[in-house]
């Protein structure tokens, strides 16, 4: 007997009845196995609806912003945005940039220029290069929109990375500009009657609101995020004596809620934080108003020389300096309040700060140096070149350079 015929006899030898009971008993056997692996179906059944919970949610606090043409502009945003450039430097189209015109978005370069607003991301590919007619342009940006206008001239455009939304001219002189998140924007311009005229408008471009300054000439406005209220801050003259005026609005109503001087000082920018703070920061004073209940506190200078400063909603990066020129700086942060979070000496004059997250750089020797907001520890530095302006953090460890014809970019090592 071959093996082939022995292994067939040694086979029959358990009998019909047996072999069933045997491959029923390893089916089962299995099956068991298989069983104690598997999760139990109430346990999907409540992932997903808790997922469901999430996404309406999420669909309910943006329902304003989740329009058939925003989520247009995200999807080709991220689309326009994908791709490898050549690096960086990159070359700043049309030449001369202010400092204040330099920022960075998503992880990304961007800036106006005498003749074009352009972006850049990470690879340094160009993600958006558009042409404007502004004599002497401003930049502000909220939620992928680009507000450029012209300080001193009446044309502005809104842009995003893919369409131009807004271009058109006011009848009067410019002097400052906000927008929000959702597309609501403002403008003050000068006025014959008046000081100064505030116009509020919808995403579209049609008015929605009003307002004529008696005797403050604007310098700086600021929206919440979806532009229902807004703050406005304007110079005036008092008993022979400069002050600053800033006005609390919520444009379903007609007069302003607040209105708060501060003496002596003169407020360059202002900003509307999350919490509902307003932070102004001045050449002389910083102050922060609580839309809220109108209380407002001010954190003054003592003499000291503003060298730079920084701003994320009522967050403040402020550098000072005894000297009116140059020399040591004390850079300090704060956080909706004049209660100071961080306190950094710098042996050199601070030219630029910038904020991400918990980490803030400033530019200052040549050099950028990054410390931790919490700690006030150093975590990072990287040479800026003779010929640096402005910085911007792309995030915690990336930081872009803002040179005389070039934008580059940097590790903070």
């Amino acid at each position: 007997m071959d093996k082939k015929e022995k292994s067939r006899f040694s086979f029959q030898e358990y009998g019909d009845d047996e072999e069933i009971n045997l491959i029923k008993k390893k089916k089962k056997a299995k099956k068991g196995k298989n069983k104690q692996g598997l999760i139990p179906r109430w346990i999907y059944r409540v992932g997903v609806i808790l997922l469901l919970a999430v996404l309406v949610l999420v669909w309910w606090f943006n329902r304003e912003n989740l329009t058939v043409e925003n989520i247009s502009d995200w999807i080709q945003t991220r689309v326009v945005g994908m791709g490898v450039g050549d690096g960086y430097p990159v070359s700043i189209p049309g030449g001369e940039t202010e400092e204040g015109n330099f920022l960075s978005v998503d992880n990304g370069a961007v800036l106006v220029s005498n003749t074009a607003l352009t972006a850049w991301n990470s690879t340094g590919k160009e993600t958006m290069s558009v042409q404007h007619s502004c004599s002497q342009p401003a930049l502000r940006q909220a939620g992928g929109r680009y507000l450029v206008y012209s300080i001193g001239g009446t044309s502005y455009q809104i842009n995003t990375h893919t369409r131009n939304l807004i271009k058109e001219n006011t009848e009067e002189k410019i002097l400052a500009g906000a927008i929000a998140s959702e597309g609501r924007f403002a403008l003050a311009t000068q006025a014959e009657d008046y000081a100064s005229h505030l116009n509020v408008y919808l995403a579209d471009g049609s008015l929605q609101y009003e307002y004529d300054f008696s005797q403050a000439y604007v310098t700086a406005l600021a929206l919440n995020s979806n532009g229902s209220r807004g703050a406005a801050a304007g110079i005036m003259a008092k008993d022979g004596a400069m002050l600053s005026v800033l006005y609390v609005f919520d444009f379903n109503e007609e007069k302003p809620l607040y209105t708060i001087t501060s003496e002596d000082n003169m407020i360059l920018e202002i900003q509307w934080g999350s919490d509902g703070t307003v932070a102004a920061v001045g050449d002389r004073k910083t102050v922060w108003v609580d839309t809220n209940s109108g209380n407002a506190e001010e954190y003054s200078y003592n003499g000291q020389q503003l060298t730079a400063y920084a701003m994320d909603g009522s967050r403040v990066l402020l550098s000072l300096s005894s000297y009116s020129v140059s020399g040591a700086c004390t850079v300090t942060e704060f956080r909706g309040n004049p209660k100071p979070v961080t306190t950094i000496t710098s042996s050199s004059s601070v030219k630029s700060l910038s904020l991400y997250g918990e980490t803030l750089a400033l530019l200052a020797g040549g050099k950028v140096n990054a410390y931790s907001s919490s700690t006030g520890e150093a975590v990072g530095s990287c040479d800026a070149g003779g010929d640096a302006r402005a910085i911007a953090l792309g995030n915690e460890s990336t930081v872009y350079l803002l040179g005389v014809s070039e934008v580059r970019q940097s590790s903070l090592g």
